[in-house]
């Protein structure tokens, strides 16, 4: 669906010193599971350890499930806390604004990423002597 003229379709800068959200209780069970993994079948690949965490966290029990989303609740409040003070020492209600207003100009544009210079590809290469040929005959011909 495309996206009104009138609203922005720039996505605010993050502030590197706000607190990082709080992990869910999957993410937790997942820090404790993905080490067993790795021990026992080191040759799986990344998606492979992850199907497996998910396919665990299916069967685990109530119990289990409810004490890692213990853990998530009080790492959640923890970060309630922590963004709490941080939107109190930045001074403003909405940080992620306030930083967009003085670093706007000087973030890089997605459109246009830099190149490396001196790199250049093989069709590049044959474009530039092609002009080098043409400039030299416009040379020849003064």
């Amino acid at each position: 669906m495309p996206r009104s003229a009138a609203g922005s379709s720039k996505k605010a800068n993050k502030d590197p010193n706000a607190p990082k959200r709080p992990l869910s209780a999957f993410f937790l069970f997942s820090q404790d599971e993905r080490p067993d993994i790795k021990k026992k079948t080191p040759s799986m690949s990344v998606g492979d350890i992850s199907k497996e965490i998910g396919a665990r966290w299916k069967k685990v029990s109530d119990d289990v499930k409810k004490r890692y989303e213990q853990k998530a609740a009080v790492e959640k409040q923890k970060y309630e806390v922590r963004l709490s003070e941080y939107k109190k020492s930045s001074g403003s209600g909405s940080p992620a604004k306030a930083s967009a207003k003085g670093s706007a100009k000087a973030a890089p544009s997605k459109k246009s990423p830099k190149k490396p210079v001196g790199k250049k590809s093989a069709k590049s290469k044959s474009s530039e002597e092609d002009n080098d040929d043409d400039d030299d005959e416009d040379e020849d011909e003064d």
